[in-house]
Order: structure tokens, then sequence, then C-alpha cells
């Protein structure tokens, strides 16, 4: 089986799957269905169900999706909107060439196609649920075709340890912060400064490196000192930490003797500014807004900063398993200053863990039986699909399993072969008795 879920994921891996651009994924996933005589529906979104009949009585849900993040190293010349990914193997380990690897959720995706394609299995009705847009705006699954679903038990493939199932997830709420300045003509030295290479991951997953990513660090940088602020960017996506950030400015200090291994400072040409009350205003904002564990329940993650004309645009995303604690935090964080103007983009619900789940129940069985202790089980610290499922859904029994995967959303993601036949054997395991 080893064999077969590297060639599955290596299938998948050469089509190109950035988020909003899931079309060949879908395309590669119909021909299969297609090729195996089984009910597919496609929607407008890409978003797809696939259905197997089995030979158990009932049916059950599998679900994963298809985009993946794609972040490259500088160098490279890699082209997501055509090139398949380079996978490269080092024993168990498989990582990228240059770029994120989409483990996140390819493996997922691998042992879906493996499960499909294979007609000596023991199992109820399986259906496929492949969802669009996870790594950015959750569009799949909020607009995901639900009649289509007749299953109330679904096992999510997108977690990352294979030694835990997550059986809730926090809440999110993701704001936009928009500052619009009044641009100045300026005659003072003018720089760009940029802080690079700071730890980045997905925020739900490390957001504890949140604290001091690298849009906080240059304001940390910045603030009172005699500053004026042409532009500023830094970030890639709000879900993520930033790894990275740079700001054009105007200055008569010194700022070249900031320079070190993550501050690289150059002398640029550039006639104009935010006035400095704008700096200021700017530079405060972004260290108001907390990022990383606001408390042991809620977190905040300031994922993007980017300037266009005279505005300002912050992204930042708040989570918490409490609801009264995550609307407070929004609230508290919409007033910091009467200067911006704060648009909320989406919020994702709490997932709940469910007070009896037969799934979770089953599972832990499985489990104990195959290495004698039972799972971790966990509350996802992030927003998940399982939450929209789960809205969606009536009555549902959800948990989320995964691979092992290591610094998910950057060019240094990792994962592990053996992990993938854990994960694949529990879920065969678990299909044989539901």
């Amino acid at each position: 089986m080893r064999d077969v879920l590297i060639n599955n994921f290596l299938r998948i891996s050469k089509i190109p799957r950035s988020s909003g651009n899931e079309g060949k994924i879908a395309d590669f996933f119909v021909r299969v269905a297609e090729s195996n005589n089984l009910y597919y529906f496609r929607d407008k979104n890409n978003n797809l169900v696939i259905k197997k009949k089995g030979n158990l009585d009932g049916v059950i849900a599998l679900q994963a999706h298809l985009d993946m993040v794609t972040l490259k190293d500088e160098n490279s010349n890699h082209n997501f909107s055509c090139d398949g990914i380079d996978v490269l193997f080092d024993g168990d380990r498989v990582y990228a060439k240059d770029t994120t690897l989409g483990a996140d959720q390819g493996v997922g995706l691998a042992i879906m196609l493996t499960i499909m394609e294979d007609n000596t299995l023991t199992h109820p009705d399986i259906e496929f649920l492949f969802t669009t847009e996870e790594e950015t705006t959750f569009n799949g699954v909020v607009n995901f075709p639900y009649p289509e679903v007749k299953s109330r038990r679904i096992i999510n493939l997108d977690y990352h340890r294979d030694d835990t199932v997550i059986v809730g997830s926090d809440g999110d709420i993701y704001n936009e912060y928009l500052y619009h300045g009044t641009i100045i003509n300026n005659n003072l030295p003018s720089y760009k400064i940029e802080l690079i290479n700071y730890p980045s991951g997905n925020s739900g997953v490390e957001i504890e490196l949140s604290k001091n990513n690298a849009i906080y660090e240059l304001a940390k940088l910045l603030k009172d000192k005699n500053i004026f602020i042409s532009s500023i960017n830094g970030g890639v996506f709000e879900n993520d930490i930033a790894s990275s950030c740079s700001a054009i400015i105007h200055t008569d200090f010194d700022i070249e003797s900031l320079s070190s291994e993550n501050i690289i400072i150059e002398k640029v040409n550039n006639n104009t500014s935010f006035t400095l009350e704008d700096s200021k205003n700017i530079i405060n904002e972004i260290l108001e807004l907390k990022s990383g564990y606001l408390s042991d329940r809620s977190s905040a993650n300031l994922g993007m900063i980017h300037t266009s004309n005279d505005t300002v645009n912050i992204s930042y995303l708040i989570r918490s398993i409490d609801l009264d604690e995550l609307n407070t935090i929004n609230k508290k964080s919409k007033n910091l200053d009467n200067n911006f103007i704060v648009n909320e983009i989406y919020i994702d619900s709490i997932w709940k863990k469910k007070s009896s789940s037969m799934l979770l129940d089953k599972f832990k069985e499985i489990y104990y039986d195959l290495y004698s202790e039972y799972p971790i089980e966990d509350i996802c610290h992030g927003g998940t699909e399982c939450s929209v499922l789960n809205k969606n859904i009536c009555d549902a029994d959800i948990i989320s399993i995964g691979a092992n995967m290591n610094h998910i959303h950057t060019i240094k993601e990792e994962t592990f072969i053996s992990s993938w036949e854990k994960e694949y054997q529990l879920l065969v395991k678990l299909l044989e008795i539901l």
C-alpha cells in the first residue's frame, strides 16, 4: 500500500491547485469518477461530490480540500498556475524543491483517491467531499452543494498529527482595517527597510510565533522615531504568520545603523510619503493589534499589511473557543483607533465537541486495538471546515484526523510516508466496522 499512496500523492502533486484555481484538480477527480463508473456532482465553484457504493449498510463521508498554499523561494522560477510540485524524498521524509509541498491537503486527497479506486475494501457507501478555497476564503465549504450529501457521519482528513483526533475547533473573525492618509512631498532621505526570514507557518498550528511576526517587529523598530512612511507591505495570507515585511520610509535618523542579518536597509529614490501623524497612527495600530495568544482560549494573527496609493490595509484574524470572549476581543479591536475603517470579511462559527459521538468512540476503539493506547482528543486552535460542515448538516457526527506534517504553509513543509500508512490503515479499519 505504501507504493500506491506514494504514486497517488505524486499524481495529485502534478496538478496545479492554488486557491481559486481548482479546476484542473477537479477535472482529475471527475475523470477518476468516470473511469470507475462512480456518480459525481460538480458545482460552479469546483466543489465536488463523488459517491461509491459499499458492501455494508449505511453511508459515511470523507472530506478534504482541493487547494493548497502556494509559496516559493524568492529565487525559484516555479509557476503555480501551470507547474506541478517537484516532490522530493529522503527516506521516509517527503518535501518539495523550493516551494510549499501541498501535503496540506494532498495527503488527504491521496488517501481518498486510494480508497476510491480500490474495489477490494469493505465499507459502507462513501461520499467523497472535495471543497475549494479552504486556504483563503472558505468559499467552497460555505457554498457547498449540501443537498447532495446524505451522510451524517463525516471524517475530515485535514489535521496534521497522526496521534490526535480533533473533536472541535475555535471560531474566528477576519477583519480588514483600512487607513486613508494624506500624501505629502517629502525631501528627507528615503530608504527601504526590510525584515526577512522570520519564522512562519499556519497561525492555527503555530500561533505562538505570531507574537513576534515580521510586521509587528518592523513596527516596533520604527516606533518613536522621526519616521515618515511611504508604504508598508508584508505577509501573504491572513491565516499565516508573516515572515517578511518591508517599508519605504523617509527619515533623518541614522536608519542604516539598524542593519543586521534579518534587517536589510538600502537607500532609495522616493519623494512622497504619508504625514508624520499618519505614520504614527499606522505604527501604533499595528502594535495595538496584538498577535499570538491573548488568553488560554483566544488568539489573534496580524497576517498581512499592504499599501495602495493613500490607503493602508491590515488583515487581522482573531480566534476563540468561547463565543463571548471572541465577541469581546472583536469589539475591542475595532475601537482602537477611530481613524481606521474596519470591515468584517468573514466569520467562522465555533465547532463544539459533540456530547455523544459514535464516530469518535469507534475511532478510539480501532486506534486502541492497533496501538494499545488511545489517541489524543483535542480542540483545534483555528477555524476549520468542520465548523461549517457542522453548521450546514443537521445532527452531524464529525471528527478530523490526518498524517504528520511540519512547517505547513511554508517552503519547509514536510510529511512522512509511514504516517500516511498509519492514517490509511486507521481509516480502512474504521470503515470496516461502521
